[in-house]
């Protein structure tokens, strides 16, 4: 092949390629990577039990002397007060909802098994429970009660402080008390099951009517 018609062959060839199209570059894309928002820590409500529940009977001649039949007065009758002891009063406290009630799906619930122990309950500033996140509740039964008087139904009746602290903020109290009728079958006799599982469901009625006020305050 004649030298100079390869060299004039090739020069076109490289030409015919630098003319043709070539691979548009891809177009330089921007991603944004979102930092995700953490969530707040949940809220932790702590729960006590009362330490006893007393019983009041006010009869024709009795002054409604407190525990009457516990302490052996005679004309008191049994008001069952055992039915919701300290155990009883944390069985129950357990198996109520109060995430629903508090409308708080993610609420962290810890029932003691005892009362506080602590003698300055209302007045006292600090956490009985030091770890855990800021938003923080205690929520404790001060006092418990099986009550009844001549022709009246029996009923508990208990106060209950709730305590809520934000932060390093002082703590918020709200304490009221509320009540729920015992309600038995008619003509019951003294010593029937019925009327530990009436006056256990009675408790049950007065926590979660404070449970629903104190959602308000």
């Amino acid at each position: 092949m004649n030298f100079g018609f390869a060299m004039r062959a090739c020069a076109v060839a490289a030409g015919l390629m630098a003319a043709a199209p070539q691979p548009a570059c891809a177009q330089a894309s921007t991603v944004t990577i979102e930092t995700p928002v953490p969530s707040p820590a949940p809220c932790a409500l702590h729960i006590w039990p009362a330490a006893t529940t007393h019983t009041t009977f006010q009869g024709w001649t009795r002054a409604g002397a407190v525990d009457g039949a516990q302490r052996g007065i005679k004309g008191y009758p049994d008001l069952r007060a055992v039915a919701i002891d300290t155990a009883q009063q944390v069985q129950i406290l357990s198996a109520l909802d109060w995430r629903e009630i508090s409308g708080d799906p993610t609420l962290v619930v810890v029932v003691h098994p005892q009362p506080t122990g602590s003698d300055d309950d209302r007045s006292r500033t600090t956490r009985l429970i030091a770890d855990g996140p800021a938003c923080y509740r205690e929520l404790i039964i001060t006092s418990s009660l099986v009550e009844s008087a001549v022709f009246s139904t029996r009923s508990v009746r208990i106060l209950v402080l709730r305590k809520t602290f934000d932060g390093a903020a002082p703590p918020t109290n709200f304490s009221t008390m509320t009540k729920s009728v015992i309600t038995l079958p008619e003509k019951v006799q003294p010593g029937d099951p019925q009327i530990d599982i009436a006056t256990r469901a009675a408790f049950a009625d007065a926590a979660h009517k404070f449970a629903v006020a104190q959602s308000f305050h």
